[in-house]
């Protein structure tokens, strides 16, 4: 199954996110609790891509490892269709693990795309992995606050993720599911990640890891 269509455009892109949305399970299938989970993000230098995974064990969340891969795109960056430009990044970086995590956040958007197929979920279901998306801003949906635990974004009558309030006076998260977890699931482990920061640990380390890897890269040309 092609997961980067030749002679990349939207129309062949958007068919390959038709071919994948089916296959996303909402369900959970896992171990649970996971014993470690995996932490994954991207950085850019315009055309260069780092992509950065940290291993952290649960629910101690201590680090564990993490590994920075920096490789080419020829990707451009097109909104909704991020996932094209991110998965060998993200693939690379997950692959350079020495363990297999039992769960991946990725920071990204999973099923609170606007065709259902953010990268979280793209990568999930190619990898046929457990993820988890966490975004940090809202792509699409209107929220509902009608739950006790979280706030429901809904696109077309469909819910689609979480938003959630991890901290007084911090913007809130974006949380939905990626692959092979339920949305409730999902918010549960994100929670349970949440230490003194707004992010999980698992985004927030591999954010701050591409982030340092990039400044490094610029500073040495």
């Amino acid at each position: 199954m092609e997961y980067l269509p030749k002679g990349f455009s939207t129309k062949k892109a958007r068919q390959v996110q038709q071919s994948l949305v089916d296959c996303v399970i909402e369900a959970d299938d896992f171990t649970i609790p996971p014993k470690c989970v995996c932490g994954l993000d991207v950085a850019y230098i315009e055309q260069t891509a780092i992509g950065a995974a940290v291993l952290i064990s649960f629910p101690e969340l201590q680090l564990l490892e993490e590994k920075i891969i920096v490789t080419q795109t020829t990707v451009p960056y097109i909104p909704t269709f991020l996932s094209f430009r991110e998965y060998t990044p993200l693939s690379l970086a997950y692959e350079a693990l020495s363990y297999t995590p039992d769960l991946c956040f990725v920071d990204a958007h999973g099923r609170a795309h606007p065709r259902r197929l953010g990268a979280a979920s793209h990568f999930g279901v190619l990898k046929k992995i457990p993820t988890i998306g966490v975004a940090k801003r809202m792509l699409c949906g209107e929220i509902e606050s009608n739950l006790k635990s979280f706030d429901k974004i809904v696109l077309n009558n469909e819910v689609v993720g979480a938003r959630i309030s991890t901290k007084p006076g911090c913007n809130p998260i974006y949380v939905s599911v990626g692959h092979r977890i339920s949305l409730k699931t999902a918010v549960d482990m994100t929670l349970k990640c949440i230490t003194k920061y707004r992010l999980p640990e698992p985004t927030r380390r591999a954010h701050q890891l591409a982030t340092n890897a990039r400044i490094e890269l610029k500073k040495n040309g």
